[in-house]
């Protein structure tokens, strides 16, 4: 079962860093820019964990892997999905999590010979640039009509603007 969290607990600490640890990031995807530099996340865990506990996302399976969406801890407009699957069908599944989790607008760079684009194609990600060896892809936010009564006067329905 794929869990969605925020910040984890010390004991889910541990079994995420060795799910990171054992998982292999093929197309080096797996990565936050901060100060334009390309931190991979697999050698700053720590990182992760202080970007969690500002706000960021996190799905992750000891069978499926890790999908992690950032963006939420530095208030920026764009939330970008990051992913390090244990394969295409997994990449599916951790997808899925996350939109079914996160309502806003879900970016994702990836390099263009990256076999988890068909997953996210399939998931609604729709190209929105070709940033040389990488494709920029978007996955637009649809809320959902809520029933009346859940409805309040004047409530935001996007949640991702936390100004």
């Amino acid at each position: 079962m794929i869990k969605f969290i925020g910040f984890p607990k010390k004991k889910e600490r541990l079994g995420i860093k060795l799910l990171i640890d054992e998982m292999v990031d093929f197309y080096g995807d797996f990565y936050i820019t901060r100060n334009n530099l390309r931190l991979f996340i697999k050698e700053n865990t720590d990182l992760l964990y202080k970007c969690l506990q500002k706000g960021d996302k996190l799905a992750y399976s000891d069978k499926d892997g890790v999908a992690f969406v950032t963006g939420f801890s530095d208030k920026s407009k764009r939330k970008y999905v990051k992913l390090l699957p244990s394969d295409i069908v997994s990449a599916d599944r951790l997808i899925k999590v996350l939109t079914w989790n996160v309502e806003c607008d879900l970016w994702i760079k990836i390099k263009k010979n990256n076999p988890i684009k068909n997953a996210l194609i399939k998931n609604n990600f729709r190209f929105a640039g070709d940033r040389g060896k990488e494709i920029l892809l978007v996955r637009k936010y649809i809320p959902i009509r809520r029933h009346k009564e859940e409805r309040h006067k004047g409530e935001q329905d996007d949640k991702c603007n936390n100004t």
